[in-house]
């Protein structure tokens, strides 16, 4: 009896936390194998837009910071775990269903937003399963790129002849959703601990929903097709801005982890390409983010992992084995450190917190066009095979001091906005 007590304990311990990984992990990795190749050649209105990666973030942070609160507010895991068997099903449709790469980006991204709202449900209060949600989005999203070596991506076409659509299967191979489903939902069912019934913060929520449309506004308005530096300059101020602005009026442990949200979408201006010889380069960014979560976890230090961020995204100014080390092995020690450092908090605040790299992609995609050589492209018929080293793609100097001094604004407002003890007179 003792052992099937320690059983039962063990599963309600750990279930959390292999349950939001693995939820964590299918819908960053749904948002991210969404993106559609011509979406920056696009100019055809309101269709121009719902098919970027912008859109594709923004709508599935809203779904998640949406599904969340009605979660939490009504704290039933028989609904976290409809959450998830529903956007599996939207996630899946396209593999049994014709549908095209303009209508699959938005339904995938309902389904991916769903998904991270039941794999988030069973985390409140749980430090070790909030770790797995935010790592399992965020790695994910910044490494995304690694998929490459051990499969065939499928290419994703919006521009297509007039009345013929190009139908596309789905981001998740139907077998792994089918079997992350069944362990979401099943650990969504069971949930116990720390799941009574409480009012939804309704500025966690409003921020959930606020920040990613505002981002997609300045992609929008300043962001997808800059004339100049000065426009992206003023898309990233804007959204900094806001982003503090919302922060401040949270709690000091929401709105650190929202900042850390931030500053780890500014590090995305330099991305990091996996080619064929890439074996030393995965077991030692494995390590590092082992690492940094040991650490984070015995001895809480965000700051340090910020200033580590800040001095990653500052190395693209090298564009050298330097920037290749510091985001190999810096990146992902720093990232580790920063969010256990920074948990546990309310769920609405890891959700909205971990899916920042993919909600605001000034960043990660607009950076790029910011240089008009980025611009320029070509046709190849012929097999795409690479070679080489791991390396590091970096935009233009501004944008990599953008990054840094955003990184620097979210660890400053996160030191003022730090708890501070009573003054007794």
């Amino acid at each position: 009896m003792m052992q099937q007590r320690s059983q039962v304990r063990r599963a309600q311990l750990y279930g959390p936390v292999v349950s939001a990984l693995v939820g964590g992990v299918v819908a960053a990795y749904a948002v991210a194998e969404s993106r559609v190749d011509d979406f920056s050649f696009s100019d055809d209105g309101l269709t121009s837009v719902v098919i970027t990666p912008q859109w594709a973030g923004a709508t599935a942070a809203v779904v998640a910071a949406v599904g969340v609160a009605l979660l939490h507010r009504w704290a039933r895991g028989g609904l976290a775990t409809v959450f998830a068997a529903a956007g599996a099903l939207a996630i899946a449709l396209p593999a049994f269903v014709l549908i095209s790469a303009q209508i699959s980006v938005t339904l995938n991204a309902i389904g991916a937003g769903a998904f991270l709202a039941a794999a988030a449900f069973p985390t409140k209060g749980h430090r070790g399963a909030q770790i797995a949600l935010a790592l399992g989005v965020t790695t994910t999203t910044l490494y995304f790129g690694a998929t490459d070596l051990w499969r065939d991506r499928v290419a994703r076409w919006s521009l297509t002849v007039p009345g013929d659509s190009y139908p596309v299967p789905s981001t998740v191979p139907v077998w792994i959703l089918l079997a992350a489903t069944l362990l979401v939902g099943v650990v969504a069912a069971v949930a116990r601990p720390n799941q009574e019934t409480d009012d939804v913060d309704t500025r966690l929520a409003t921020l959930g929903v606020v920040l990613p449309l505002a981002f997609t506004a300045l992609y929008v308005w300043l962001g997808s097709t800059p004339t100049s530096h000065g426009s992206w300059m003023t898309a990233v101020v804007i959204a900094v801005a806001v982003t503090v602005a919302l922060a401040w009026r949270l709690s000091p442990h929401d709105g650190r982890f929202i900042l850390v949200g931030l500053a780890v979408s500014a590090v995305t201006v330099s991305t990091t390409h996996f080619s064929s010889d890439w074996t030393w380069a995965m077991p030692a960014g494995a390590a590092a983010l082992a690492l940094g979560v040991i650490v984070g976890w015995k001895r809480p230090i965000p700051q340090l992992g910020l200033g580590l961020l800040a001095m990653t995204a500052l190395s693209g100014l090298s564009d050298s084995a330097l920037t290749t080390v510091a985001y190999v092995i810096v990146l992902p020690l720093s990232l580790g450190l920063v969010v256990t450092s920074s948990l546990p908090v309310a769920v609405g605040a890891v959700s909205s917190g971990a899916v920042s790299p993919f909600t605001l992609t000034l960043f990660s995609v607009s950076a790029t066009f910011v240089e008009p050589a980025a611009q320029e492209f070509g046709w190849s018929n012929g097999p795409l095979v690479e070679h080489g080293p791991v390396t590091v793609n970096t935009p233009i100097p501004l944008a990599v001091l953008a990054a840094t001094a955003t990184i620097v604004a979210a660890m400053t407002t996160i030191h003022l906005k730090r708890d501070r003890p009573a003054v007794v007179t």
